[in-house]
C-alpha cells in the first residue's frame, strides 16, 4: 500500500529551473504568430487585388456556396435591446396618443382604439 505521508505531490517536483524551457531545440517564441501574421498580410494583399473579381464569380458559378459563405459571416446570435423597456406607462400612453393623433392627421386613423384601451389591465 501507498503511504499518503510517501507520495510526492507531483506539481511540487519541477525538473526544470525557472525560465529553463523543456524543449532547448523546440520552435522559437513567435514562430507561429509571425507565419499567420505574414499569412494574413499576403492574403490581404491578394484579395484587394481579386477579391471582388473572386466574390462575383462564385455568385455566378456556386450560389448556394456564396449565400453559405455570407451566412457563415453573419453573428450567430442577434441582441435586441428595445428602448421601450425603460419608459414608464406614462410615458408609453403619450407616444401611443402622438402615433394615433398623427394616423388620424393622416387619415388612416379610422378604427385605431383610444390609448386609454390599450393600457392593461
Amino acid at each position: 500500500m501507498n503511504d499518503p505521508q510517501q507520495q510526492v505531490d507531483k506539481r511540487s517536483v519541477s525538473w526544470f529551473k525557472p525560465g529553463q524551457s523543456g524543449n532547448p531545440g523546440g520552435k522559437p517564441k513567435g514562430t507561429r504568430n509571425k507565419i499567420q501574421a505574414d499569412f494574413l498580410k499576403e492574403l490581404s494583399e491578394d484579395f484587394e487585388v481579386h477579391g471582388r473579381d473572386a466574390i462575383e464569380k462564385m455568385r455566378a458559378t456556386d450560389p448556394s456556396g456564396y449565400v453559405r459563405t455570407v451566412a457563415a459571416l453573419l453573428p450567430k446570435e442577434v441582441e435586441v435591446h428595445s428602448s421601450l423597456d425603460e419608459l414608464s406607462d406614462d410615458q408609453l400612453s403619450a407616444i401611443i396618443t402622438a402615433c394615433r393623433a398623427i394616423l388620424i392627421a393622416q387619415g388612416a386613423g379610422e378604427g385605431i382604439p383610444e390609448a386609454e384601451e390599450l393600457q392593461p389591465a
